[in-house]
């Protein structure tokens, strides 16, 4: 009897094999592992949910990547709006859902308004015509570095350390009470749409600061299969990383859902990123992928942040 494939290693194939990037990224935010199990508090989408939605759409992802009239309407929908990284993700899973035959979009960025004041935003609402089922998603797609070696979801934070896990989760729960609320029953009845089920699509990647790779601590809930990276500050990235670790990616916010890169820019080495880092001084992060040549392409074997020296300022 052959033994069973496994999932990662056959969605892990598809993302090297694929060749361009807007469907890798796709690719990347259907069929990724989730930040955090899912858990009756937290109405999150469990990862057999995303396994499934990749693998029953696989043949549909091929044929996208070989087709220049499909792949035309891919860009045309990713460049129709804000080019801000978290409205990026909802238009992907909006492509993805605007195509899927058992599902049909009902609502997206829908705002509702009473009298006074804006009560929230269904981020998307969609009917699942096998079950007759209308699901409300929240989508949400968040990088958190760890600034306290603690499983503590406050102690988890975004390279704006306003933002981090605890809030977050607390801001996703409050979302999907939305249609709860009076004022938005009333339009839900008016537009015919009644809410059956309400989860959160959540996907993203922690981080650890560089001397706790030996001994990490994941957050709270973590998938085992999160994807997991390292930080370091600007003067810590001389001190840590050798002449000799290989060739580097600087990415763009607009490069940072997926694991595999087109050769659009050469890597350069980690000399001379201290040489150049050396002469100024940090005033954001920076996304760093350290990378392997792979049939054309670069494939990460590791990825990080390097943030400014006095990130993240925490009393």
């Amino acid at each position: 009897m052959s033994k069973p494939s496994d999932p990662r290693v056959n969605f892990s194939r598809f993302m090297v094999q694929c060749n361009h990037a807007a469907v890798r990224e796709l690719a990347w935010v259907i069929g990724s592992e989730p930040l955090l199990f899912a858990t009756s508090e937290a109405q999150l989408l469990s990862p057999d949910f995303f396994q499934n939605a990749w693998q029953e759409r696989l043949d549909w992802l091929r044929e996208l990547d070989r087709s220049p009239m499909q792949l035309a309407g891919l860009h045309a929908h990713l460049e129709s709006g804000s080019n801000r990284l978290g409205k990026r993700f909802e238009r992907l899973i909006g492509f993805w859902f605007e195509h899927h035959p058992n599902w049909t979009i009902q609502q997206s960025n829908w705002v509702i308004s009473d009298t006074e004041r804006t009560l929230g935003e269904f981020d998307l609402i969609a009917k699942n015509h096998q079950t007759e089922e209308q699901w409300h998603f929240e989508l949400a797609c968040k990088f958190y570095l760890s600034t306290r070696h603690s499983n503590k979801w406050c102690d988890w934070k975004g390279t704006n350390v306003q933002d981090d896990l605890e809030k977050k989760m607390k801001k996703l729960g409050q979302q999907l009470q939305l249609s709860d609320h009076p004022a938005a029953q009333g339009l839900l009845l008016s537009h015919d749409i009644q809410i059956h089920r309400r989860a959160t699509w959540l996907k993203g990647w922690f981080f650890h600061h560089f001397r706790d790779l030996n001994r990490p601590i994941h957050p709270l809930l973590a998938h085992r299969h999160c994807n997991v990276g390292w930080w370091c500050t600007q003067s810590e990235w001389k001190q840590w990383m050798s002449p000799s670790s290989g060739d580097w990616l600087e990415l763009s916010s607009l490069e940072w859902l997926q694991p595999v890169h087109t050769i659009q820019h050469a890597p350069v080495k980690s000399t001379e990123l201290i040489e150049r880092w050396n002469n100024r001084a940090f005033e954001r992060h920076q996304m760093l992928a350290q990378v392997i040549p792979m049939d054309g392409k670069f494939k990460e074997v590791s990825r990080g942040f390097v943030v400014h020296d006095e990130w993240p300022a925490l009393s």
